[in-house]
């Protein structure tokens, strides 16, 4: 009996003593767990989303988008370019997490909080902030990699000689137009990351300050309601970037002339194209992201850290 006592001991000494690798693993596996909610969750609202952003002249409006992409792809064509966007949203959640967490605790040195409750909304956001910024290197490849599938379709059938699946879309990219264009449209990312994850974690952090007594409680319920705010703030504010990074990356212009042809061909309203099913994918897949997020941190506690 004692000597299980005190191999017990020393496994929470140890896990104490590493306390923040520990963390930093439960923060990956909770952004891994949250994307894959995300993605499955909305899908072929993305899918809509993309095509009216790159081709407003066909696709006009949500149910119009989503009956012409059933009729001429079937139900493979709403889920079309998924498997990049889970690989895009488990790596970018998982980055944002883990670099939410660090840097909510440097954040913490700096304002001289005991907890990531005790900071001030304004402190979280910008957390959140830079977190976007991290998780941006992982997102670009990817979601070049599904931009490209889910636009090629004009009248049902893929451009000649381009491939229709993730991976041999992502070698015919590295072979054809080089490694350094996995990194096309990195710029506008960067900046809709940033300024998107500012209102992301922004938003939620408030939902839950209004909605729960206590901010590190976990409500299923109120925690959807919590990150679907964050998630619609995320996509309100930070849409027109997203336009802009959509068209470089279909297209071959920079962020500046991609800006000035759409303002010059659809005004001010085409920074808005698309922003409907965006919208409406952001509510339910955000609450998804971060019941899956939460739930997840929930359980590692109460196995590892033994917090109930």
């Amino acid at each position: 009996h004692y000597f299980i006592q005190s191999n017990l001991r020393s496994k929470i000494m140890v896990i104490n003593e590493n306390r923040w690798i520990f963390e930093s693993f439960r923060d990956t596996l909770a952004g891994i767990n949250g994307g894959i909610a995300a993605v499955y969750t909305t899908q072929p609202l993305d899918t809509t989303k993309v095509k009216m952003q790159t081709f407003p002249n066909q696709y006009s409006s949500v149910i119009r988008t989503l009956s012409t992409v059933f009729k001429q792809e079937g139900i493979r064509g709403l889920y079309a370019g998924s498997i990049p966007a889970v690989l895009a949203n488990v790596g970018e959640s998982a980055v944002a997490f883990l670099a939410y967490g660090r840097i909510s605790e440097v954040m913490q040195k700096l304002t001289n909080c005991k907890s990531h409750d005790q900071m001030s909304l304004l402190s979280q956001a910008f957390c959140g902030a830079f977190s976007g910024s991290c998780a941006s290197f992982i997102l670009t490849p990817t979601e070049l990699v599904k931009c490209r599938l889910q636009t090629q379709y004009l009248s049902g059938r893929a451009a000649a000689g381009v491939p229709t699946s993730p991976f041999p879309m992502f070698v015919y990219i590295v072979t054809k137009e080089g490694p350094l264009q996995l990194m096309k449209g990195w710029t506008p990312t960067l900046l809709r990351e940033t300024w998107g994850y500012f209102y992301f974690f922004g938003g939620y952090e408030a939902g839950k300050r209004v909605l729960l007594s206590d901010p590190s409680e976990v409500s299923l319920w109120k925690t959807a309601i919590s990150g679907g705010i964050g998630g619609t703030l995320c996509w309100g504010f930070a849409y027109p970037i997203d336009i802009v990074k959509s068209h470089v990356q279909v297209g071959n212009n920079t962020p500046i002339k991609a800006t000035k042809e759409i303002y010059s061909q659809y005004g001010i309203k085409g920074f808005f194209r698309g922003i409907t099913p965006c919208l409406l994918r952001a509510f339910p897949g955000c609450g998804a992201l971060f019941v899956a997020v939460d739930y997840t941190k929930l359980a590692f506690n109460r196995v590892v850290f033994k917090e109930y």
